[in-house]
C-alpha cells in the first residue's frame, strides 16, 4: 500500500514539473504601458527630451501586441502627427522580439524603462496622459505663457509704463503677443524685449495707436544684439499698443519647421530722449531647421 502511495506521489510530482516547464511567463505585462522618452543616445548623439516642450516629445505606447511610436510633425502648425506601429511577436525576460525577427533589448529600473538597439539607447518614464497630446492636433494649445490668448488688440495684455517687467513666451506658429499701455503726451518711452540667455529668438517690436496708425518699429539693437529696443516720444496722451513678433514669422508664416521659440521679458519705461549713432547695416541670415525625428534611426 505504501508503495502505491509513493508511486502516486511520484507521478503527481512529475506531472507538476511538466506543467511548470510548459507554463509561459508573461514578461510582456512588465513593460506594457505608455511612456515618454526622457533621453536618447542615437548615432552617438545624446538628446535630452526632458527639457523639451510636449510638442517635441517622443512617446512610446507598448501593448501586448504592438509597440506604437508617436512623434509630432516637424511643422507643428499642422494638425497631424506621425505614428509608427511595430508588431510584437514575443517578449522574453530581456528582449522584445518583433514579427520581422528584429529585437530591442530592455531593462527595468523602478518606473524607468530602457530600450537598446546595438549602441543606440533610449530611456523612458511613464507618460499617463492623452495620446496624442492635444497640442499635436490643435496648434492653439502649443506651449505658451499665462497671458495667452493675447494674439489680437482685443486680447492685448495691459503693461505698466513704469518699468515693470513681464515674462512671456513666444511660441511657434506665428505667435504674436499684443500689449497695451497708457502714455502721456510730451513724455518719452523705451519699450524693450529681451530674450532669455538660452534662446536665440529674434524678436521685433511694432508700435501703433489704438486707431491702427504706426508709431514705431524696432528690430535689432546692434549687429550682435538682436533684442529690440524702441525709443519713442509720445505726442498725444492715450492708450497705445505694440506687438512682439519674431522676425522670421514675417518671412515664412504658418511654418514651424524653421521657427524659433523661447521665453523673453518685456518692459515699458519713461526715459529722456537719447541721441545715438544710427545702427550699422544688418544682414539677416536664415536659420536652418533644428527639428529632427529619431524614431526611424532607432527602430531601423
Amino acid at each position: 500500500m505504501n508503495q502505491w502511495l509513493k508511486i502516486g506521489s511520484l507521478v503527481s510530482l512529475v506531472v507538476l514539473m511538466i506543467a511548470c516547464e510548459d507554463a509561459t511567463v508573461d514578461y510582456a505585462s512588465d513593460i506594457v504601458g505608455d511612456y515618454i522618452v526622457k533621453t536618447a543616445i542615437i548615432d552617438g548623439i545624446n538628446t535630452d527630451y526632458s527639457i523639451l516642450p510636449l510638442e517635441e516629445a517622443w512617446i512610446i505606447d507598448i501593448t501586448k501586441d504592438n509597440l506604437l511610436s508617436y512623434e509630432n510633425e516637424v511643422n507643428q502648425c499642422d494638425s497631424t502627427y506621425n505614428l509608427d506601429v511595430r508588431v510584437i511577436d514575443s517578449v522574453s525576460d530581456t528582449a522584445i522580439v518583433f514579427d520581422d525577427d528584429t529585437r530591442l533589448y530592455y531593462s527595468i529600473s523602478g518606473t524607468q524603462l530602457t530600450l537598446s538597439n546595438d549602441d543606440d539607447v533610449i530611456t523612458l518614464v511613464k507618460y499617463g496622459s492623452v495620446l496624442p497630446p492635444p497640442s499635436w492636433t490643435d496648434p492653439s494649445q502649443l506651449t505658451n505663457d499665462i497671458y495667452e490668448p493675447d494674439n489680437s488688440l482685443g486680447q492685448a495684455t495691459r503693461i505698466s509704463a513704469a518699468g515693470a517687467i513681464q515674462s512671456h513666451y513666444s511660441a511657434v506658429c506665428d505667435d504674436d503677443d499684443y500689449f497695451i499701455f497708457e502714455a502721456l503726451g510730451g513724455t518719452s518711452y523705451v519699450i524693450e524685449a529681451e530674450a532669455e540667455a538660452s534662446s536665440d529668438i529674434d524678436l521685433t517690436i511694432s508700435l501703433f495707436s489704438v486707431s491702427g496708425d504706426s508709431a514705431g518699429y524696432s528690430d535689432d539693437q546692434t549687429t550682435t544684439n538682436v533684442d529690440p529696443l524702441l525709443e519713442w516720444a509720445c505726442i498725444n496722451s492715450g492708450d497705445y499698443y505694440f506687438i512682439i513678433k519674431k522676425y522670421w514669422d514675417y518671412l515664412d508664416p504658418g511654418n514651424s519647421a524653421d521657427d524659433e521659440k523661447g521665453a523673453y521679458t518685456v518692459s515699458v519705461d519713461v526715459t529722456k530722449a537719447l541721441l545715438k549713432a544710427p545702427d550699422p547695416e544688418i544682414i539677416k541670415r536664415h536659420r536652418s531647421a533644428k527639428a529632427t525625428h529619431l524614431r526611424h534611426k532607432f527602430f531601423d
